[in-house]
């Protein structure tokens, strides 16, 4: 995955670094990726391919039922497109989180969400609702803005990372809740991951 370098992302991340709260702080941060291989991605991607259809021909054993067992948030893993969103997810963790692999995570820990606006709405009642500033309403919108500048929101799908502890980068933090939000434009091959969380 390569890094998409963007002034109006590092600005909003000054602002989302730390906001401080009574008795929390919020830190959140956006960034931008193009759907690129590096030479790690390719890697990456021939050991989960590898993986996935030997368990998609082990799921097509009689004991099985193949027909729900390969249903994922990103489609029916016994297609291409479906493994290729997969993998693009978990390459943009591996390059935002480098000191954590997400190699080894299952498809359950992602959800496919409906509409842009459930995300929003989600957003303002965690994040905003808490911060009650006159900057806040500004700071959203332009959240939204350049978001949707970067890949399209109307085309893109979006997921949430709901991990386990073991697979949780903030696992070693005083976390008290987090938010991850992938919003994936095929046809531009981009991705934004929005993440944000708040702790002691």
């Amino acid at each position: 995955m390569k890094y998409l370098e963007s002034e109006v992302f590092d600005a909003l991340n000054c602002a989302l670094a730390s906001i401080e709260i009574p008795d929390e702080k919020i830190i959140g941060r956006i960034e931008a990726y193009s759907c690129k291989d590096t030479g790690e991605d390719k890697q990456l991607r021939k050991e989960l391919e590898s993986k996935l259809l030997e368990e998609i021909e082990e799921l097509k054993t009689p004991e099985y039922s193949f027909s729900s067992s390969i249903v994922s948030p990103f489609g029916p893993l016994d297609q291409t497109a479906s493994r290729r969103t997969f993998f693009y997810l978990i390459a943009t963790l591996n390059a935002v989180f480098p000191d954590y692999d997400f190699s080894g995570m299952r498809h359950e820990v992602f959800n496919k969400l409906p509409s842009v606006s459930m995300v929003q709405n989600t957003v303002q009642n965690t994040l905003f609702k808490l911060v009650n500033s006159p900057s806040t309403s500004f700071l959203q919108q332009r959240i939204w803005t350049a978001i949707d500048e970067t890949v399209d929101l109307s085309n893109c799908d979006i997921y949430s990372f709901n991990p386990d502890w073991k697979c949780d980068p903030y696992s070693d933090e005083p976390t008290i809740w987090a938010y991850h939000f992938f919003f994936v434009n095929r046809n531009l091959k981009r991705i934004v991951l929005f993440t944000y969380r708040s702790v002691r």
